[in-house]
């Protein structure tokens, strides 16, 4: 055996490892290849679900697969996050969520999932607007009126959210101490049944967003009192914002955004962001969310990432400034 000969065989073996690498590449399927899963961790109905449906019908056409909406309410949307933190990081189960996600770390001392490390950001789709209500049959027509019933309600007036800790009941606990109230606040599952209550007389008031509340301000069946946001809506002109009616309200605006189990691919992660960011500039996707209240946004996950670690400080201040401390 000669001096090259054993060199010449590593050759030959290289070239054959290259080969088969190359003939593995070929034959992986490009993603996706099988149906994908959008986790919405509150009830359908609201407007988180309504804009995931939204994008997962572009979403299907665009990929040619189907793309499943998954309700999995509870625990201010502790469920479905906890389900898609450990799902496969393969791209076919992703979180569509809210601000809930960057306010359950300052509201319980547990949480079942590591919000930093265990997700990884996709992109924010929306940024929301949120009104407080009354029914149109209310003898309340303007938010002092309703503040000064509520002084002297026995039993005390009340309010809805979507859940302890979420950004609707932050808004009704700093409306109690700036109008010098209290409200008795009533956490629910998500919006729709919160508003549905509402309509029902079961709640005195509530929080929801300007698309859960449309159709039934539409209808005549609900009044706004007040809107969060530091500008007045289009979609709302008639509602004051409450700065107006000088009472402050959080800085820190709603938003909808797409999350995925870490460790999923960054070729699966950017190609479900620049897509999600294509439909989102579509005129008439456009329209039909602004005409809900809802602005889109479209960020790349470097950006939705800088979004969500600032919030995450954000609410660690401020739960504490109005009474709510972690619990279990």
């Amino acid at each position: 055996m000669t001096s090259r000969q054993p060199l010449r065989r590593l050759a030959l073996a290289s070239l054959l490892v290259v080969g088969f690498s190359a003939a593995a590449l070929a034959q992986t399927p490009p993603w996706p290849a099988k149906p994908v899963k959008f986790i919405v961790p509150s009830n359908a109905g609201g407007s988180p679900d309504r804009v995931t449906r939204l994008l997962a019908e572009r979403l299907a056409k665009k990929w040619n697969q189907p793309v499943v909406v998954d309700n999995k309410a509870g625990a201010t949307s502790i469920i479905g996050t906890d389900f898609v933190a450990k799902s496969p990081a393969d791209g076919y189960t992703l979180l569509s969520t809210f601000t809930s996600f960057v306010q359950v770390p300052a509201l319980f001392k547990k949480v079942p999932y590591d919000t930093e490390k265990d997700l990884i950001p996709v992109t924010q789709t929306v940024s929301v607007d949120v009104l407080f209500l009354v029914r149109a049959d209310s003898p309340h027509k303007t938010l002092r009126d309703f503040a000064a019933a509520a002084k002297t309600a026995n039993p005390p007036l009340s309010y809805g959210s979507f859940g302890n800790g979420s950004s609707f009941h932050i808004y009704g606990e700093k409306m109690n101490k700036a109008l010098g109230i209290n409200l008795t606040h009533v956490p629910y599952k998500g919006e729709l049944p919160s508003t549905t209550d509402l309509l029902g007389g079961q709640l005195d008031s509530s929080f929801a967003s300007i698309g859960t509340a449309l159709p039934f301000l539409k209808a005549g069946r609900l009044r706004p009192l007040g809107l969060v946001s530091p500008k007045r809506s289009p979609v709302v002109p008639d509602a004051p914002t409450f700065a107006e009616m000088g009472v402050a309200m959080p800085e820190v605006a709603g938003w909808f955004g797409v999350l995925a189990p870490a460790g999923t691919p960054p070729s699966v992660v950017q190609k479900v962001a620049a897509d999600i960011r294509e439909i989102l500039t579509q005129a008439d996707v456009v329209q039909t969310l602004r005409d809900q209240g809802l602005e889109p946004v479209a960020s790349t996950p470097d950006v939705f990432k800088t979004r969500i670690q600032a919030d995450l400080g954000q609410w660690k201040q401020l739960l504490p400034e109005v009474g709510i401390n972690p619990g279990d």
